[in-house]
């Protein structure tokens, strides 16, 4: 991927001329869009130019019901998947939730699910002592609490276990660089290139969404320098360039691209806290140029799940399948992928994994993902004592 940095070099020169002329936020017609957000020819002939129909939100919202049906069963009949995917396991349910503009009954149904799993999750930790808690289990302990705060009543023992246990694996570090898995300082002293391992990214922005969060809850003991951690990952995103498919021999092919379309996703979610609050054109400008130019060979790629988390990205911009052209074309083909599946999301497989048994993890990624592409969505505001404002206090809500 070294090759990929010098062109990158040459696009950081291009970009502030880019800037100068702002990009259509929602665009109804094809016809309005630039002519490198567009389908190719062949493609185009494929897409149904039709408005939205209510027939089609009955179905989105059937497919969603569908989606939230198949992961608490899937828990349900392989229990064992709860632990094996840990935080992902509760993560899954309660994102379904975020922004909500879901019938009460069907958020109710999801963090009740979510419950249950982080229940089982901590249960495991009910008779340890929490000062025998280690350094490594840091990683996987805070995502816990941080759920726990979210989903538990004050009172709940459950809460105060790994709680105590998550501080007490913290004190063992002794320091933030022994606690990340990763060396951030490198990363973020690094101004000129990208770290040729992408998966130290996603690390960052994971580290980055847990400090946020944890910053809600004071007893979850974490030293001041982690407040500062988010906001320095962020200053850092906001300069990393991210390659288009174009650039790749392969083009959409190439996995090395999929996996930095996969990370221009989760980069969404640091400001917008896991698409809870509103996401700006102006947080970053060229992210959402990427999500524009790339959409399409992103269709066509098969990658079910990165493709659908740019559907949800555009959705977090205030795009929806009635006033933008590309949120309507990839909601339809998630409906058609749905519906050619047998109603099933676990059921989709790419062209080339047929017969492919996948992973728990593959598994969830397909209903998890696309449900959020499908929701509709009413934003949190990011008032004091919220995620959304210690974000807004570094990075300002645009007027």
């Amino acid at each position: 991927m070294k090759w990929i940095f010098f062109t990158l070099l040459s696009l950081g020169l291009s970009s502030a001329s880019m800037a100068e002329t702002p990009d259509p936020l929602c665009v109804p017609d094809p016809d309005q869009m630039p002519a490198n957000w567009r389908p190719p020819a062949a493609l185009q002939k494929s897409l149904n130019p039709a408005p939205w129909s209510e027939s089609e939100a009955k179905d989105a919202e059937a497919a969603i019901k569908s989606g939230l049906d198949e992961m608490i069963n899937y828990f349900k009949q392989n229990p064992e998947a709860v632990q094996n995917l840990w935080d992902d396991s509760v993560e899954a349910l309660i994102q379904v939730t975020h922004a909500s503009a879901n019938q009460p009954e069907f958020d109710a149904k999801a963090r009740d699910a979510a419950r249950e799993n982080l229940t089982a999750l901590i249960t495991t930790y009910i008779d340890l002592d929490p000062d025998w808690a280690i350094c490594r289990e840091f990683n996987v302990l805070l995502p816990v609490a941080i759920f726990a705060h979210r989903l538990y009543s004050a009172e709940d023992t459950l809460r105060d276990v790994i709680t105590k246990r998550t501080n007490a694996a913290y004190s063992d570090c002794g320091s933030l660089e022994d606690a990340i898995s990763i060396d951030f300082q490198s990363i973020l002293a690094d101004k000129e290139a990208h770290p040729d391992n992408v998966e130290d990214l996603f690390d960052l922005y994971l580290w980055s969404l847990w400090f946020i969060e944890a910053e809600l809850y004071p007893d979850i003991e974490l030293p001041a320098e982690t407040r500062k951690f988010s906001q320095e990952a962020w200053k850092y995103f906001q300069t990393y360039k991210l390659a288009k498919a174009s650039e790749f021999e392969d083009g959409v092919k190439d996995k090395d691209f999929i996996k930095i379309a996969n990370l221009a996703t989760r980069i969404a979610q640091i400001p917008s806290g896991a698409h809870r609050f509103p996401l700006y054109v102006e947080d970053k400008p060229d992210l959402y140029r990427f999500y524009r130019e790339n959409f399409y060979p992103v269709m066509q790629s098969g990658e079910l799940g990165v493709f659908a988390s740019f559907v949800d990205s555009l959705r977090q911009y205030g795009c929806t399948a009635e006033n933008d052209v590309q949120v309507r074309e990839g909601s339809r083909y998630l409906l058609k992928a749905f519906h050619d599946s047998k109603d099933r999301w676990m059921n989709y497989r790419m062209k080339d994994e047929a017969d492919v048994e996948l992973d728990e993890n593959d598994l969830l990624q397909l209903p998890w993902k696309a449900i959020l592409g499908l929701r509709s969505r009413q934003w949190e505001q990011p008032k004091p004592g919220t995620y959304g404002g210690i974000v807004r206090r570094w990075l300002p809500q645009p007027h």
